[in-house]
């Protein structure tokens, strides 16, 4: 089932946009996407606390209670099955010029059927040339601009390749293109840290909070691309992939 709601409804068919929407000319928003279990959204609060902090550091416009009510009403008379919603909030309509605001910023919520194929199946990685910058307020934030990760996705499409590993500007393991990584090594999971130019996934999150309760250790560090091939294992995190091999 597909539906979709854009600025306080449910739409159908193609959507009219502004022509001065700046999510659409600057890639200025926002977006999260999750799975949906049975009308549930799977760690909903954690995405949308995430998409609200990054929401006020950018002075983009955002109403918690107005979200809620919007994805209940999309997620309402749903079939009871699996879906994909997926959140984008830009900073709407504005003049020109890169530090000129918006008017009322624009809300668009999808929701899509899901395909369980996406989960835990084996991933291949490639290197690339790509670099991911620690100081970028798009390393660390969900933001619209995601052509580096495009790119590189692309590079690795061409070597065969389903996803690319990208390292910082220190030449240490950032993450994947769609993914956060974690090694395996001597019974301790590691993975890179805050401040190695990853965005902070929900499933990390999770995983992290997992591993405590269960015991087991974990870093959050800088990772050496030459611990990978020494790992005794390597899995990717998604909100909608959960966890894959690498």
């Amino acid at each position: 089932m597909n539906r979709t709601w854009f600025n306080g409804a449910l739409a159908e068919g193609p959507l009219a946009v502004d022509r001065a929407e700046r999510g659409l000319t600057l890639g200025d928003g926002l977006f999260e996407t999750l799975l949906v279990l049975n009308r549930k959204p799977l760690w909903g609060n954690m995405h949308f606390a995430r998409l609200e902090a990054a929401a006020h550091e950018l002075g983009i416009g955002f109403d918690r209670d107005g979200l809620d009510d919007a994805v209940e009403e999309v997620l309402d008379g749903a079939p009871k099955s699996h879906h994909v919603l997926r959140v984008t909030l830009t900073r709407g309509a504005g003049v020109r010029g890169l530090g000129a605001s918006g008017g009322s910023s624009s809300l668009l919520i999808t929701l899509d059927p899901f395909d369980p194929a996406l989960m835990f199946a084996p991933v291949t990685l490639s290197s690339t040339v790509i670099r991911r910058n620690p100081q970028s307020v798009s390393a660390r934030l969900k933001t619209l601009s995601y052509i580096d990760n495009i790119a590189a996705a692309r590079e690795a499409a061409g070597h065969g390749m389903e996803d690319a590993l990208l390292l910082n500007t220190k030449g240490n393991v950032a993450c994947s293109t769609i993914a956060n990584v974690f090694l395996m090594k001597d019974g301790t999971l590691v993975t890179p840290a805050r401040d190695q130019g990853i965005l902070t996934g929900v499933t990390r999150q999770a995983l992290i909070h997992a591993a405590a309760h269960l015991g087991l250790a974990s870093e959050e560090r800088a990772v050496k691309p030459s611990e990978i091939g020494r790992a005794d294992a390597v899995f990717l995190t998604n909100s909608l992939r959960f966890i894959r091999p690498v």
